[in-house]
């Protein structure tokens, strides 16, 4: 069974064998070990998806949304597009890297009346479908050469919203420059429109991302009423190609949902949820209590667990989500965000290792907590409500 033939029998309700992992992997000591990367040396876009492919099949991870090029961060990409899609002047937005991340460093404008002379274009369909779809068909390729899923993802239009603006100013014109926040709204909306539709209509696999962070841990960023107000209609937009073909769509956000949930799952109806931070944020087994008809992608924790617990802390919480999810069918195993590169290599080995043991089906629950139970004195990160969640 290929992990293409695996994902559709999961979203379709049909029993596979095992249990697959998803994640986002933008760790370079995952490519280097397994994947042959080389720092400071120049790769070609057909070597890299190479080389990310080859790392994610030696490492265990089935699913993903994205490659990585330790030498370009994400941020730079999605400059590069608004360029190419939104009418962007080249230079009018610099992105700054540091340590594991990168901002957006110059902006051409700093009040709203500068904004409304650098708002971006409406994108043309056409344009984004001779560009992704030669850029599709050669990801989709490579990847399924090496037995992993390569699904498609795009940015949710609030998202790119505040992006573009800054989340500051773009607070601020919500209140001073309505308008300009409607317009904004509408041309991201119909930018992350135009890329779902071209994924939809090419053979992909059916299934869909919109990473759309409109929490942090301390609940939602805006006013919910906003949200289901102006992004509601847009995320059904975005979110039609892939469902009118019989896909299924992930909605992602960060940080704690809260009553986010009910927008999310009861009137956007989405498929499934990633990534379900931990530390405080969310209880995924809560979530999946009350929405027990979803699919779940996630959910070790990226906060602690992974960057500071040792194998043991991270084989636990991997074990935990196994045992108490698994035989529900509906998890898909990763990190709560993103394999980001302050995750130690053994540790990431231990997640995707410890799936590939005791996912298998029938999930063998009593084999899990003598593991468990055998490893809790070895435990340092995780607290002791959940070490001791094996009794």
């Amino acid at each position: 069974m290929t992990n293409l033939e695996r994902l559709k029998l999961q979203l379709s309700g049909k029993e596979t064998d095992r249990i697959m992992t998803y994640d986002y992997m933008d760790n370079s000591e995952v490519l280097k070990a397994y994947g042959g990367w080389l720092p400071g040396k120049q790769y070609s876009f057909e070597e890299l998806l190479e080389i990310n492919a080859k790392a994610h099949k030696g490492i265990g991870l089935d699913l993903t949304r994205a490659y990585h090029d330790p030498s370009n961060h994400w941020m730079k990409g999605k400059v590069e597009n608004w360029e190419r899609f939104l009418g962007v002047s080249p230079g009018d937005f610099s992105v700054e890297t540091g340590g594991d991340t990168a901002w957006i460093s110059k902006r051409p404008f700093a009040n709203v009346n500068e904004l409304e002379k650098k708002m971006p274009q409406m994108p043309d369909i056409a344009a984004v479908r001779d560009w992704y779809t030669p850029v599709l068909e050669q990801i989709t390729s490579v990847f399924s050469s090496f037995d992993r899923v390569y699904i498609g993802g795009t940015e949710g239009p609030l998202s790119d919203a505040y992006t573009y603006t800054d989340i500051e100013l773009f607070s601020m014109a919500i209140y001073d420059a309505p308008e300009l926040v409607e317009r904004l709204l509408s041309v991201f909306g119909e930018f992350s429109r135009c890329f779902t539709s071209v994924y939809a209509e090419n053979d992909t696999p059916p299934l869909q991302f919109m990473g759309e962070d409109i929490a942090g841990t301390g609940g939602s960023m805006f006013s919910p009423v906003f949200i289901e107000e102006k992004c509601l209609p847009l995320w059904n937009e975005i979110a039609a190609p892939i469902r009118e073909r019989g896909g299924k769509f992930i909605y992602h956000t960060d940080g704690r949902y809260g009553s986010l949930l009910e927008l999310i799952f009861d009137k956007f109806n989405a498929d499934a949820l990633n990534p379900i931070e931990r530390c405080g944020c969310n209880d995924i087994f809560e979530i999946v209590e009350q929405y027990p008809d979803r699919f779940y992608f996630g959910n070790v924790c990226c906060e602690t667990t992974l960057p500071f617990g040792n194998r043991w802390d991270v084989e636990d919480e991997t074990l935990e989500l196994i045992e108490r999810l698994g035989p529900s069918r509906n998890i898909f195993i990763g990190s709560s965000s993103e394999m980001h590169e302050s995750i130690p290599l053994l540790n990431v080995e231990t997640l995707y290792g410890t799936v590939q043991e005791y996912g298998e089906y029938p999930i063998d629950i009593e084999r899990i907590r003598r593991r468990r139970a055998d490893i809790a004195p070895k435990l340092e990160t995780r607290s002791e409500e959940q070490a001791s969640s094996w009794q």
